[in-house]
C-alpha cells in the first residue's frame, strides 16, 4: 500500500534498515546509501526503489538523515545545493534541532525525530517512542503521519531524547558493571556465567520491571532495594 508520500532515506545502518522495513508498506520509498550493493539488496527485498546518486533522493518531499551525528551537516548541505523544495528530517540523537535547522536554506527547510529506543530491539520488533519536534509547525501533522508506523509518536522537543537515551544508557552500562565485578567479588569468574548473568538474568529483568511484569523472585528483590533506597 504504496499510497503516501514520496520518501527519501539516506543511510542503511542499523536505524536506517529499521525504518525502512517498517515504511515500506506505506509510503513510496526511496533509499540511498554510499554503499550501491546494499541498497540494491535492500530496495528488492522490500520492492522499493533505489537511488544510484542523491540527486534521486532531492527528488523526494521528505527526506530521513538515518546517519550518524558528524554526517548530518555535511548532507544537509548537499541537499541545498539542489536547491529544492524537501523537508529534510534529522534522526541523529545528539545533533541539536537549532543546529540542523540552521544548516538549511531555503527552500530546503528541516526538522528533527529522535527515537527514544534501541536498534537492537527494535530489530526484534519492540516499539521505540519517537518524539516529531513541534517546530515547524505546518510540518508536524505530515512527519506525524509518516513515522505512526514505526513506533508511539509524541510531538514536543525532539533534543529532550539526548538526555533520556543518554541517561538511561548510563545507568545500564553501570548495571552491568556493577554485576560484573559484583560477581567476580564473590569468586564467580566464569566469562560465560558472567554474560549470561548480565544478558539475560540482569537485562530480562529490568524489561519485567519496565513491563510491570515482574515475577515472584523479582518482585522480592524489587522490594528489597526499594526498602533500602528508604532507609
Amino acid at each position: 500500500m504504496q499510497n503516501g508520500y514520496r520518501i527519501g532515506l539516506i543511510g542503511l545502518g542499523r536505524l536506517g534498515k529499521i525504518v525502512t522495513a517498517r515504511l515500506a508498506k506505506h509510503h513510496q520509498l526511496v533509499i540511498y546509501d554510499r554503499n550501491p550493493e546494499l541498497v540494491s539488496s535492500i530496495a528488492q527485498l522490500y520492492g522499493i526503489s533505489a537511488a544510484g546518486s542523491l540527486d534521486e533522493v532531492a527528488r523526494c518531499n521528505m527526506v530521513l538523515l538515518a546517519l550518524p551525528d558528524r554526517e548530518i551537516i555535511n548532507s544537509i548541505q548537499q541537499l541545498n545545493s539542489f536547491k529544492r523544495e524537501m523537508l529534510v528530517i534529522n534522526m541523529a540523537t545528539n545533533m541539536p534541532q537549532s543546529v540542523a535547522e540552521q544548516a538549511a536554506i531555503r527552500p530546503v527547510r528541516c526538522t528533527s525525530v529522535k527515537f527514544v529506543g534501541h536498534a537492537g530491539e527494535m530489530s526484534l520488533g519492540f516499539n521505540p517512542v519517537i518524539i516529531v519536534n513541534q517546530y515547524p509547525e505546518d510540518q508536524v501533522q505530515a512527519v506525524t503521519l509518516l513515522f505512526q508506523p514505526v513506533g508511539h509518536v509524541i510531538v514536543g522537543q525532539a533534543d529532550i531524547v539526548t538526555a533520556i537515551n543518554t541517561i538511561a544508557a548510563e545507568k545500564a552500562v553501570e548495571a552491568g558493571v556493577l554485576i560484573e565485578e559484583t560477581l567476580k567479588a564473590e569468586g564467580y569468574n566464569d566469562p560465560v556465567m558472567i554474560q549470561s548473568a548480565i544478558s539475560q538474568v540482569g537485562a530480562g529483568i529490568l524489561k519485567a520491571y519496565a513491563n510491570n511484569d515482574l515475577g515472584p523472585f523479582a518482585q522480592e528483590v524489587a522490594q528489597k532495594v526499594k526498602m533500602k533506597k528508604e532507609v
